[in-house]
């Protein structure tokens, strides 16, 4: 994962805000590039003859289609170039007139612009919501074809000092690995390996150790600064939090599920349930289809199908 061009969404919310901060922070240690993005509703303006409020989110209009288009554009350059001269990062601003969902304008920015991360506030979600459709992140996460760091109003300090890694018996699982040091030694990070079972079979706890061997002896050739822990929980995504939330965790890194031919990439419970619910940023990567020819078990590159 070579950070070059970081692709931020904003709507101009508190949570966007601290995202865009996180986001020019990684721009300014991987000296790169970030993206501003904004996507203005096609059908939501109102017309009430007032200005927009500038210090109040987008989402809805007080002015005709082309004044309200003038406005945003104008308050996007605006905070892009308070972002250039605080963080000393080239920032780009991008706008569009929306006529997908928010998550397919960013998925579709992505592939324009040659994006290498996404860096996006989330409210999480809850309830009806997360049953059934999810927030803006998750859906991000689900269409976009980058790794996706997801910001919720907690994180208001940037940088990751302590990474959490959660792994667990799920083949792709080690394939965060390579993500986890590039980040850890940009940020100088200490990486908490966190093994997680759900079974009390010594068989498999023997095969989990030489996994969590090999995750171990990457990090070390990394020359990164690790900590090591296996516990065991029906709830993945509880334990990970939990964990995270003892140590003063910065960042959970997560695999998001796998991929299936029929139904495209989804969310995986456990991972769905840390972005939605996590109090520190996550970092959602997709996994990589190989064959069992391919299958690097050291490097944990790959998934078997």
């Amino acid at each position: 994962m070579a950070i070059e061009r970081i692709l931020i969404p904003t709507d101009f919310s508190e949570t966007a805000q601290l995202a865009a901060i996180h986001g020019l922070y990684m721009a300014h240690l991987f000296k790169g590039k970030a993206f501003l993005f904004h996507a203005v509703e096609s059908n939501i303006y109102a017309y009430t003859g007032e200005p927009l409020p500038m210090g109040e989110p987008a989402g809805s209009y007080a002015a005709e289609p082309e004044t309200a288009y003038g406005q945003i554009e104008e308050k996007l350059h605006r905070v892009a170039d308070e972002m250039t001269k605080k963080y000393d990062v080239e920032v780009i601003t991008d706008i569009v007139i929306k006529t997908n969902s928010p998550a397919k304008e960013i998925a579709a920015a992505v592939k324009d612009n040659k994006i290498d991360i996404i860096v996006m506030g989330t409210h999480g979600a809850g309830g009806f919501e997360e049953l059934f459709m999810g927030s803006n992140a998750h859906k991000v996460v689900n269409l976009a074809p980058c790794p996706v760091i997801s910001v919720q109003k907690f994180a208001k300090k940037p940088g990751f000092s302590t990474i959490i890694m959660p792994i667990d018996n799920d083949l792709h699982s080690r394939q965060k690995v390579n993500n986890v040091i590039e980040l850890a030694t940009v940020y100088k990070s200490t990486v908490h390996i966190l093994g997680l079972l759900e079974t009390d079979d010594a068989t498999d706890d023997k095969k989990f150790e030489i996994k969590l061997d090999s995750v171990e002896h990457s990090l070390k050739q990394a020359n990164i600064p690790f900590v090591r822990k296996l516990v065991r929980g029906h709830n993945l995504a509880i334990e990970a939090m939990k964990y995270s939330e003892e140590v003063g965790g910065d960042l959970i890194a997560i695999m998001t599920g796998h991929e299936s031919n029929y139904t495209g990439m989804f969310l995986g419970p456990s991972a769905k349930q840390i972005v939605n619910h996590s109090k520190i940023p996550v970092l959602s990567i997709k996994p990589e289809e190989t064959t069992i020819e391919t299958f690097d078990p050291i490097g944990g590159t790959g998934v078997i199908i």
